[in-house]
């Protein structure tokens, strides 16, 4: 009776560390795949802000000119630092901007609508920053306008893959005339 006694506790104990390494196993798995979420490449979002257009020096100092804008952005993100995308501005309203040149003369460019897409290098250091420098072209129906964009945006996560972002630009069209930019948006990870 002792030996069937002995072996039904072995047994027992057996059945226990059996199922306490099915258990931890099984825990294990759960955390890993919790703590390695899937990496998002694609990003597309869409902002919308103001742009502030430089109007040049004048008898009552530095004008600037406001205009309404809508971003429209895609980026691919090679890895979680480093992605390119494609960023168009639409200015929402035709507008003209008068510049003084250096012999006093005021020139007069108008501008009907211009988009700009530009092609972009980011760089996001850590969690919330991303840092863009990029080229591109403004196009409008009077003429086209090359640029070099810098932008920068802060971003909050939200649920299902989207983000929150605020970004500050600043647009420099050479012979011509530079704007920043000051813009909200959403985007989504996919």
């Amino acid at each position: 009776m002792k030996n069937i006694s002995l072996f039904l506790i072995l047994l027992q104990f057996a059945a226990y560390s059996t199922y306490a390494q099915e258990h931890e196993e099984k825990y294990n798995t759960e955390i890993e795949s919790e703590g390695s979420e899937e990496f998002m490449h694609h990003q597309i979002g869409a902002m919308i802000g103001h742009a502030h257009i430089y109007q040049g020096s004048h008898a009552e100092g530095n004008k600037w000119l406001v205009v309404p804008m809508v971003s429209l952005n895609y980026n691919y993100w090679v890895n979680k630092k480093w992605g390119i995308g494609v960023h168009t501005d639409f200015i929402l309203e035709t507008y003209e901007v008068h510049e003084e040149d250096e012999n006093g003369e005021i020139n007069i460019l108008e501008r009907e609508l211009p988009i700009a897409p530009a092609l972009m290098g980011l760089y996001k250091p850590g969690e919330h920053f991303t840092f863009m420098l990029g080229v591109g072209e403004e196009f409008a129906k009077e003429e086209d306008l090359f640029l070099i964009r810098g932008e920068v945006e802060y971003g909050l996560e939200l649920p299902n893959e989207f983000e929150l972002g605020a970004a500050i630009g600043y647009d420099i069209r050479f012979d011509a005339y530079d704007s920043w930019v000051l813009a909200v948006g959403v985007s989504k990870l996919f």
